[in-house]
């Protein structure tokens, strides 16, 4: 994998907001996975259990972060120095941005957000191409929306990272619309489990999107329900191994989808165990 620019950049903002990083692979966790927790518990969880990041998605019964009392506008400040005070970086801004919906406004409110908590990408989704019209033209439309996310973003400093997700779950559809895009403020996301559930080897996966990867959802799974890490069939960590061989620098996000599927372990039993043992799969890889 290439290193570009942007891997520069993030891990010099990184730097800025906390010098106590000094390695790589940020281990994260979004606030999907606990949407019962409020800012205190959330700081202090992440402390206890060993990340060093947390990915916003939702605060409390709110989705929309910008509406979420500790990231209104007027404290933003205070809630940056929550969490440099307890050494936890913000490392992604999951907006509900889609690009099939080219709601752009939204995308510019969380770029907005994302600048003053000092986080440096904001995520979106590709959503559903219009059915309605021919391909080509609905991909040259999505290219043109997922421009002005870009635009959206880069006036606030930040960029938007893709998800692989919906009609773009797949490394090869995410690829193609970014290079139609073509956007410098546009990079990638590569949610492990997606692709992998829609059948495309993990090693292409990689290829299509290595030039552009900036951030990693994780999270493991069998017969279509999610699991903890491990007692799933997804082979996360053959995808590790060839990403950080690959030169991936960016966080590694736990995404466990507690808010939209609340049968699921509860995150005081997954965050943790999530964290063991990817922790000591970087532990070992650096030995």
């Amino acid at each position: 994998m290439t290193e570009n620019r942007w891997w520069k950049q993030t891990k010099q903002g990184y730097v800025a907001i906390l010098s106590n990083f000094s390695g790589m692979n940020l281990l994260a966790f979004s606030t999907l996975g606990c949407p019962s927790w409020d800012l205190d518990r959330i700081l202090a969880a992440a402390v206890e259990y060993g990340y060093d990041a947390i990915e916003l998605r939702g605060y409390l019964s709110e989705v929309d972060l910008s509406k979420a009392a500790p990231f209104a506008r007027e404290r933003r400040a205070e809630t940056r120095t929550r969490f440099a005070d307890a050494g936890i970086a913000v490392c992604c801004v999951s907006s509900s941005g889609v690009v099939a919906e080219a709601n752009t406004e939204h995308v510019r409110v969380h770029a907005a957000l994302a600048r003053d908590l000092g986080c440096p990408v904001v995520r979106v989704f590709g959503g559903a191409l219009d059915g309605e019209i021919p391909p080509e033209e609905a991909l040259a439309r999505a290219a043109q929306n997922l421009r002005a996310f870009g635009d959206a973003a880069e006036s606030e400093g930040v960029k938007i990272v893709l998800e692989t997700h919906d009609a773009f779950s797949t490394g090869a559809a995410v690829a193609e619309l970014l290079t139609l895009a073509a956007h410098p403020a546009v990079f990638s996301l590569w949610d492990l489990h997606h692709p992998y559930r829609q059948n495309e080897p993990f090693e292409e996966t990689f290829r299509f999107l290595a030039p552009t990867l900036t951030h990693l959802h994780i999270k493991d799974s069998r017969d279509g329900a999610y699991t903890l890490l491990g007692d799933g069939d997804v082979p996360l960590f053959p995808m590790l191994d060839l990403l950080l061989t690959g030169g991936y620098a960016g966080p590694i996000s736990l995404e466990w989808e507690k808010r939209w599927v609340p049968e699921i372990a509860d995150p005081e039993v997954a965050f943790p165990q999530y964290a063991e043992k990817l922790r000591a799969y970087l532990r070992a890889r650096r030995q």
